[in-house]
């Protein structure tokens, strides 16, 4: 499956947008810089990087000026498995649900008994051992779904159940990032460099 990147920064009323190469960026910190530099001598008011991953899932990073960076995936699963979990901090993503709140699972559901009964038991001798039965706990999987901040497009008259709606199936990634940029007012910027 291929991916595709494009960088769409706002100058005053004006967008451009450019597509760029992501794999050289290691994570979180490193795609901030790498957004700084890739526009050009001012910083924009706005940037936004929309990455998807051909007929799998999409995302959208958000960087305002001198503001943290805002991060939405449309499959937490998709993102957690791909090259780009790192870059997308996919590990500090909660998935959210319809209307764009948290969904928070509580940790120890998944966790077998064994483990969860030596973890509450602080009386445990330190060179105790706990053996459990077949296979090795490797913590709950990642759930599939939305996660992030799916509030980050709102002050462009997008709600966060605007963009849980493209998650559902009906769109590819390619035409779910089409939409928005739609809404950001730049398609015709982003079709360019498609």
């Amino acid at each position: 499956m291929a991916y595709f990147a494009a960088l769409l920064a706002r100058y005053t009323d004006e967008w451009q947008a450019r597509d760029v190469d992501l794999d050289e960026v290691d994570d979180g910190i490193g795609l901030v810089e790498f957004i700084r530099e890739a526009c050009e001598d001012e910083e924009p008011d706005t940037a936004v990087v929309l990455l998807e991953r051909e007929d799998a899932w999409f995302a959208v990073v958000r960087l305002d000026l001198d503001e943290d960076p805002r991060v939405f995936a449309s499959d937490l699963a998709g993102v957690s498995r791909s090259g780009y979990a790192d870059l997308l901090t996919a590990g500090s993503l909660l998935p959210v649900g319809p209307d764009g709140s948290p969904v928070v699972e509580p940790a120890l559901a998944a966790i077998p008994e064994e483990v969860a009964a030596v973890e509450a038991d602080a009386d445990l001798d330190e060179e105790a051992e706990v053996e459990l039965e077949d296979e090795e706990y490797t913590g709950p999987s990642t759930p599939s779904g939305p996660a992030g901040d799916a509030a980050l497009l709102a002050d462009f008259g997008r709600t966060a159940k605007a963009l849980i709606s493209l998650c559902d199936g009906r769109l590819t990634p390619a035409d779910a990032l089409s939409e928005i940029a739609g809404w950001l007012g730049a398609a015709e910027e982003l079709e360019a460099v498609r």
